[in-house]
């Protein structure tokens, strides 16, 4: 039987107020499964916006692209069973006594929790975890992710065209609200200016993405400083720390990597 639906003569005939299991029927919402029809295969779109960032990772509307394509589009999250109740017998040996389905976790590069999704069955197939491909709203999964304390979404594991979802993006997307890469953003560009001038040891500041492969991996903004002098220590670390409290860059920067250069 399908998940949220109820067979012909399933439902609660005259007399009968419960289920075989004398669950009462009484307060059960049986609404219909969204992804009845489902085939299992990558919505077109999203694909198509994959394979394009993937060809393109320079390109910030590729990148926008994937993001706006994402929006009221089915994913699969990957299921496992997680075991919640252990005993120990009198050989000393652990039993799962009760268990119950999580959705599977990764950890990224720089160690924050990463939610996986996926576009359809065969990459999730692929990927060969053996976990459950459960059809989830892609707001759903986001949503999901965010509550359960992982600050990135990656998109299609392993494949030929995976996408990171970084925390910005996947705090705009699951808001409705536009979003750009940082290291294409005009006002981070100008937020990241402003600071840079209240150092005289900066001479100027360029963003630029922050690895060859940023849809993927990688800091997401690469700032490279032209410097006079040798900066020390202390220096840097005041304006890192100025970044951090900068409201703009906090809340449109992912991440990032400096970068020094000397004046010639």
């Amino acid at each position: 039987m399908t998940e949220g639906t109820a067979p012909a003569g399933d439902g609660p005939a005259e007399g009968n107020t419960g289920d075989s299991a004398g669950v009462p029927w009484a307060g059960r919402d049986l609404r219909p499964n969204p992804f009845s029809g489902d085939t299992g295969e990558a919505d077109p779109a999203l694909a198509a916006a994959l394979r394009a960032v993937t060809d393109s990772p320079f390109d910030p509307a590729a990148h926008r692209a994937v993001v706006n394509a994402l929006r009221g589009t089915r994913l699969y999250a990957p299921v496992m069973p997680t075991a919640v109740e252990h005993t120990t017998d009198a050989a000393g040996l652990v039993h799962d006594n009760s268990s119950e389905m999580a959705m599977v976790r990764l950890a990224a590069e720089d160690g924050r929790e990463c939610t996986p999704g996926f576009s359809d069955i065969p990459h999730l197939t692929e990927w060969g975890t053996g976990a459950r491909p459960v059809p989830i709203e892609s707001e759903r999964l986001c949503m999901a992710a965010i509550e359960e304390g992982a600050q990135l979404v990656v998109l299609d594991p392993g494949s030929r065209a995976p996408f990171l979802l970084r925390r910005t993006a996947l705090w705009a997307f699951v808001r409705g609200h536009d979003w750009t890469p940082a290291w294409a953003d005009r006002e981070v560009a100008e937020a990241v200016g402003a600071l840079a001038r209240r150092f005289s040891w900066i001479e100027s500041v360029a963003l630029a993405p922050g690895s060859h492969t940023v849809h993927v991996s990688g800091p997401e903004v690469a700032l490279v400083l032209t410097v006079t002098g040798r900066p020390c220590p202390e220096d840097l670390q005041e304006f890192q720390q100025a970044l951090a409290g900068h409201e703009v860059v906090v809340d449109r920067v992912d991440s990032t990597r400096i970068t020094l250069r000397s004046v010639r």
